[in-house]
């Protein structure tokens, strides 16, 4: 995963000190090879202590670590840059701008998934007797899809957008069962209601949210992050959406595969 996009995505969760750290890496990427940890310390306004543990929050040993990483990433996001034939020509339409976004929010979130989550979560739910699906209200028709999609390929699935039902199904559900939720932030306080009961029933629960750590993910066996378009307020819940879908789709797909393999 990229050191800067992990930055980007965990800065709601940082404290002062760390946010300052992360805006100033973020909009100086270029400059950081020739800062020492005290001369970053100094030009942002924090203790050098800071720096280190910085460091170490984003999973670095120390400073050197993600000063190395952060050229790194910025050396190959350049040479991609000017690669002839990566992206969409500037055509100044809306769809092609749209295509760009879109294709900058499935960039982000291949990146910020682990592979071995992916094939953890088509293992389980190949293996899944019933497999439950719940969601908030924005995400419902993500949820619906996934429905659909799991039901032609001849799985047992349930879903209601009512979360009444939602937390009975959870509270009747059986170990070999799979508890899919599919929510935007992961703090919706009746699908944590719905996690806890499929985890004390033994099912496994495998979550789709927003990239940062959350009570819902917290609850979960499997984790499924999206991680939308940088920077980018007025098509936020487009394109997170064109995320999960991606992530839906991702499943599917392994599911597909998996099938088609020899016994």
């Amino acid at each position: 995963m990229s050191c800067l996009l992990k930055m980007r995505a965990m800065r709601d969760e940082m404290s002062v000190n760390e946010r300052k750290l992360a805006d100033f890496i973020l909009g100086n990427t270029p400059l950081l090879r020739d800062y020492s940890s005290q001369q970053l310390a100094d030009a942002v306004g924090v203790s050098q202590s800071s720096v280190v543990k910085f460091s170490q929050k984003l999973g670095y040993k120390g400073y050197p670590s993600l000063k190395l990483a952060v050229y790194e990433t910025y050396a190959a996001n350049n040479s991609a840059d000017a690669t002839p034939g990566n992206g969409f020509s500037d055509t100044g339409l809306p769809l092609s701008e749209l295509g760009q976004k879109k294709l900058e929010a499935l960039e982000n979130t291949v990146r910020i998934n682990d592979a071995g989550q992916i094939q953890k979560a088509v293992a389980a739910v190949r293996s899944a007797r019933c497999i439950q699906v719940a969601a908030c209200a924005g995400s419902a028709s993500v949820a619906r899809y996934l429905t659909m999609q799991l039901l032609e390929l001849g799985y047992w699935v349930v879903f209601d957008s009512d979360i009444t039902l939602q937390k009975r199904v959870a509270a009747n559900i059986e170990e070999r069962d799979v508890l899919c939720i599919v929510c935007d932030m992961g703090r919706e306080e009746p699908l944590i209601d719905v996690a806890r009961k499929a985890r004390e029933r033994g099912a496994q629960v495998l979550s789709l949210t927003r990239y940062h750590h959350n009570a819902i993910s917290m609850h979960a066996d499997i984790n499924l992050f999206v991680m939308p378009a940088e920077d980018e307020r007025v098509l936020q819940n487009l394109l997170f959406r064109s995320a999960q879908l991606h992530l839906v789709e991702s499943l599917v797909a392994g599911l597909l595969l998996e099938a088609e393999r020899p016994a």
